[in-house]
């Protein structure tokens, strides 16, 4: 049995602005009903208290999802292609270490949304039989070659069978 250590690529640091605008994305719609409702705690009878508390949770929630979460979560990714292997490490708190066998994947494919696009990013998953694994955020050339080593080292066909 192989020794697993830390897997030896980093993501492009383009990856933390792509996270901080997803973040802020899915914060808009619940940071402004908290400040609606921050708004109207008076003519709600509330104490004064319940907005102040209101505005220094919505604070807290941007700055730690948009602020301090990306870099942490940029520093914990790690990800290797081996000829036998794909091997993922990722985590905030807990950190995951995954080994997808290349005998495992059926099926290889590179993805973009807006955001990423805009950014000149593409993200490379793997499919098994258990589910899709993800390397987030490559340059959109090299996600087309990994993806086309990954294929080839996986032995998948055009059509996704092996």
């Amino acid at each position: 049995m192989t020794h697993l250590g830390t897997p030896i690529n980093v993501l492009d640091p383009r990856v933390k602005t792509a996270w901080r605008m997803q973040s802020a994305l899915a914060l808009a719609v619940p940071v402004v009903a908290e400040l609606v409702f921050a708004g109207f705690a008076g003519l709600l009878g509330l104490p004064v208290w319940v907005p102040v508390a209101v505005v220094a949770l919505v604070i807290a929630e941007v700055v730690t999802s948009v602020v301090i979460v990306p870099p942490v979560r940029y520093r914990r990714w790690r990800w290797e292609v081996r000829d036998e292997e794909v091997r993922l490490q990722e985590g905030l708190l807990i950190v995951t270490n995954t080994v997808v066998p290349m005998v495992r994947i059926q099926h290889v494919d590179t993805a973009q949304g807006p955001i990423m696009r805009s950014l000149g990013l593409t993200d490379v998953h793997v499919w098994t039989a258990a589910g899709k694994h993800v390397i987030p955020a490559l340059t959109n050339e090299h996600a087309a070659q990994l993806r086309d080593r990954i294929a080839t080292l996986a032995r998948v066909t055009d059509d996704g069978g092996l």
